[in-house]
């Protein structure tokens, strides 16, 4: 079966940026982002050996989520200045090697993941999603895995559904239960007050769904 390897550029230049010491070319151009984002996306070519290849981004300004909700990400810290500059060079670098990207406006890189992930498991091609965030938990399927960076951008956890119930119990919709319940501090989204992960899924292993979770709130 063919191979679908989809990485999220910004999660990945983002760790690239804050795992390396800083690299500067002759002219003083910021470059240690660029430097560990080739070194992780030529290992995953040479490892997974995957058959097609595409980096998503993000695109600048409101998206979908914005506005169902205000507040969305309000309060995050501005992209450092030294990590900004290298997007445009990572994009062209990308193009020189062949390499597909991808952005569009309203939506983020990984939901472009998903959205490519979904149409090639309709063609029969398995997806390797490749991101540090943990929102694609809930992608994971027969046909998609995850492989989750952990740390910086040398340890990495593999993620099937199977792999995935180990870990928390639940399945890949029911990660979705869990975080409306939880929310996501580091996207501004509220939650239940007093419920963090534990708690949520808890809950979701019980219950199954928030809406039968509802179903049982005198419990």
């Amino acid at each position: 079966m063919k191979l679908l390897a989809l990485i999220d550029g910004n999660s990945l230049l983002h760790r690239a940026f804050h795992a390396l010491p800083p690299m500067n070319a002759k002219d003083g151009t910021p470059t240690g982002a660029l430097f560990g984002f080739l070194s992780m996306l030529l290992k995953v070519v040479a490892e997974e050996k995957p058959d097609g290849l595409l980096v998503a981004f993000d695109e600048h300004g409101p998206t979908f989520r914005h506005e169902l909700f205000g507040e969305y990400k309000a309060g995050r810290q501005e992209t450092p200045d030294e990590l900004r500059v290298q997007f445009p060079i990572l994009r062209a670098l990308l193009e020189k090697m062949g390499i597909r990207t991808v952005s569009k406006e309203g939506i983020e890189a990984d939901d472009i993941l998903g959205i490519f992930s979904r149409k090639a498991a309709a063609k029969g091609v398995e997806s390797l999603l490749i991101t540090g965030d943990k929102d694609a938990l809930q992608l994971v399927s027969g046909n998609v895995t995850l492989l989750l960076m952990k740390k910086g951008i040398s340890e990495t956890l593999r993620v099937t559904p199977e792999v995935l119930f180990e870990l928390y119990g639940v399945t890949p919709e029911g990660m979705i239960e869990v975080k409306s319940l939880m929310g996501d501090s580091s996207d501004n989204i509220p939650g239940v007050p007093g419920v963090g992960e534990k708690t949520a899924l808890k809950l979701i292993r019980e219950y199954g769904t928030l809406d039968e979770v509802l179903n049982h709130i005198d419990e």
